[in-house]
Formats: structure tokens, sequence, C-alpha cells
């Protein structure tokens, strides 16, 4: 009797401890890998960043060196375009040692576009710029302006803006001259291939009251991608007053090439 009591008690400690294990394995809380984290939302921004320098040495040591930033956001029918410059760049005589700055101008641009509808829409601009070889201490231009493109499609856009403009202006040697002028402005854009690219701009403002008196600024840049991100860049500049500071020309030309990057 004591023998099968005890076969029993062992048979129902055997059935105890498997609920119990079975319980315990239920309760315990499953094992869960952490959670996903959504990839970053792209920037709304497009930027690229580019840098360009030019150096000799032998008997002249010459520097020229330029940098830009510009970027473009575009959501519903707006866009907003900003973007900065700088050049500087500097001569040193191998002999005597002296130093002659040959280059220091900068400058910042902002605009703001509504599209009326797929080829018109009407823009605001500003943009400022000091130079101090031309010995222009400022100028500041606000410019309201209608623009239509004229061609857009995928490779080739051409956009054509036309307005009034107010220039706040001081030439050194000449003082301070605000003066209303006009604004005609063209660009284009010609993605030649999925490598290359051109991008030209060009704008005019004479004053209203005497049309010999304006300024012109011009550019031309040819980019072609050595990575998905990076470009190497090839940059020509014009930028003409018909009526300089005294002493100085009307116009100075630049012809720069480096590399861009895009984020």
């Amino acid at each position: 009797m004591i023998h099968g009591f005890f076969k029993w008690a062992v048979a129902l400690s055997v059935i105890v401890q498997a609920s119990f294990a079975a319980d315990t394995s239920t309760n315990t809380p499953a094992a869960t890998s952490p959670p996903v984290t959504p990839p970053k939302p792209p920037s709304p921004w497009h930027t690229t960043a580019s840098l360009n320098a030019s150096v000799s040495r032998g008997n002249a040591e010459t520097l020229l060196m330029g940098a830009a930033i510009n970027s473009l956001r575009k959501w519903d029918k707006n866009e907003i375009a900003l973007g900065s410059d700088a050049t500087y760049g500097s001569n040193s005589d191998p002999t005597t040692r002296k130093e002659t700055t040959t280059a220091q101008n900068y400058g910042l641009y902002a605009q703001y576009n509504r599209m009326m509808s797929d080829r018109t829409y009407l823009g605001l601009r500003s943009d400022a710029r000091q130079d101090r070889i031309a010995s222009v201490d400022y100028r500041a231009t606000v410019a309201p302006a209608f623009g239509y493109y004229a061609i857009r499609n995928d490779r080739l856009k051409l956009k054509l803006e036309n307005g009034p403009a107010f220039i706040f202006e001081r030439l050194k040697g000449s003082g301070t001259d605000n003066y209303l002028t006009l604004r005609l402005a063209e660009e284009v854009q010609w993605k030649i291939n999925d490598r290359a690219s051109i991008v030209q701009s060009m704008e005019i403002l004479p004053q209203v009251a005497d049309f010999g008196n304006f300024v012109m600024n011009f550019n031309l840049g040819l980019s072609t991608k050595i990575t998905e991100k990076s470009s190497a860049t090839i940059t020509f500049q014009d930028f003409y007053r018909s009526v300089p500071a005294p002493g100085r020309r009307g116009n100075d030309l630049r012809l720069m090439a480096g590399i861009s990057y895009s984020f």
C-alpha cells in the first residue's frame, strides 16, 4: 500500500511541476525585436555648394578663390531660392614680397516665386553685392517680377522675367545714389545628358531716367557629374557697370574651375 501511495505521489509531483513549467512559459513575455526607426524624410531643400580655386607660382605668385552656396525649395505652387557667393584674389611679387589684393567681393540673393499657371509666375527678388576692387561699397536691389517659361520640359528650361526694380548704391568717390530701374532677365537650364548640364543667366537694369546708366550681370556655368552628388564645374561671370566708380573699369570678368557638392 505504501509502495502504491509512493508511486501516486511521484506521479502527482511530476504533473504539478509540468503544469508550473507550462504556466511559467505561458506567462513569460516573448522577446521582442527593437522598434524599427522610420527612415528620415528627405530635406525639402535642394542645396549645392561649390568651391573654385586657381594658384600660380614662379615669376608671379597669384591666388584666386571663390565659393558659393545655392538652395532651392519647391512646394505646391511656391518656390524659394537663396544663395550667396564670395571671391578673393591676391598677387605677390616674389622679389619684394609685396602682396596686392586683386579680388574681394561678396554677394547674396533671395527670390520667391508664386506659380500662377504651368508657365507664368509672380516673383519678388532681392540681392546685395559689395566689391572692394571695383569700389562698390554696396549695391542692393529690390525687384518684383512677372515671369514666363518660354520652354519648360525635362531637358530644357528657358524663363524670362521683367518688371520694375529699385537700386540702392554707394560707389567710393561718387557717394550714395538710389534710383528706379527696369529689370529684364533670362535664364536657361539645359540638361545635355544624364551627367552634363549648362546654366546661363543674364539680367540688365537700366535706370528709368537715364538708360545710359545701367548694370548688367552675366553668368555661364558648365557642370559634369563625378559621382551622384559631386560635379566638376567651370564658371564664367561678367559684372558690368556702365558708369563705374571714378578710376575704375566697368567690366569685371571671372573664369574659374572647381567642384560642387549637392545635398
